[in-house]
């Protein structure tokens, strides 16, 4: 009968070639949200050369760039969800390989981190949800986006100073969309913007410190989230690698 190699899994050979590989996934996330990010950037900036450009030219257009960016951050938020997963793997081994390494230069063989990693990599979930990651993009980027693209509209919709006969005379005129009444236009970019601040405010479990940086404690409440939804569409079963007082939510900053 064959035995099997009592070789240890936590060789430096095979973890630093396990990190090198995360590392490259994650550069390669992160270099595609930073993508979409310039998307965003690029296109409300030359939607505000145009439409700055000629007086006549209808507000409309900033509406579709408001359109444009928010479809933007639905992209971005998937892919930092992406992210947020190959990062977590790599703070995880930061924490729990290398740090003792450097500190005692021994890691446990039994580590309640070992199961955490295996389950994961088994059974991939993410650990913030989708308006989460939404939340996080806004507050860190789209913000400014979003709020120039206001302010650009605003400005399309003030009123010539002498108006001609057939130019609107006032805000609500100005804001009307064909058919559509200006009270209405104003209505829906409100409420567009009100879910985007909503967003920002009711979204708080990663305001502040990013995944890359969370202290061991937040690390390990984050890697056995009990709410975590498997990557896809599966629905998350529970999982098998709660520990004891791990399971709870991080603490606000």
């Amino acid at each position: 009968m064959q035995q099997r190699s009592s070789a240890s899994p936590l060789t430096p050979g095979v973890m630093v070639h396990f990190y090198r590989g995360l590392m490259d996934q994650a550069n390669i996330w992160r270099a595609r949200i930073d993508t979409t990010t310039n998307w965003a950037i690029v296109t409300s900036g030359s939607i505000a050369s145009f439409v700055l450009a000629d007086r006549n030219r209808p507000h409309v257009l900033a509406l579709i760039g408001m359109f444009l960016a928010f479809a933007f951050l639905a992209i971005e938020a998937r892919r930092f969800r992406f992210y947020d997963l190959w990062s977590g793997w790599i703070r995880l081994m930061e924490t729990e390989y290398f740090a003792p390494i450097l500190r005692a230069n021994t890691v446990e063989a039994s580590a309640a981190w070992h199961t955490i990693l295996m389950c994961d990599l088994q059974d991939p979930h993410f650990k913030i949800s989708f308006a989460e990651a939404l939340g996080r993009r806004l507050r860190h980027n789209y913000f400014a986006i979003f709020a120039f693209l206001l302010l650009l509209w605003l400005y399309k919709l003030l009123p010539p100073a002498r108006p001609e006969a057939e130019q609107c005379r006032t805000l609500l005129q100005c804001a009307a969309i064909g058919p559509v009444p200006g009270l209405v236009t104003l209505g829906l970019v409100a409420l567009a913007y009100a879910v985007l601040v909503s967003l920002m405010v009711f979204t708080p479990k990663l305001r502040g410190t990013g995944t890359e940086i969370l202290d061991r404690r937040r690390l390990m409440q984050r890697m056995v989230a009990p709410n975590a939804a498997l990557v896809g569409f599966k629905r998350h079963p529970d999982l098998p690698y709660l520990l004891d007082g791990a399971a709870r939510p991080p603490e606000e900053d």
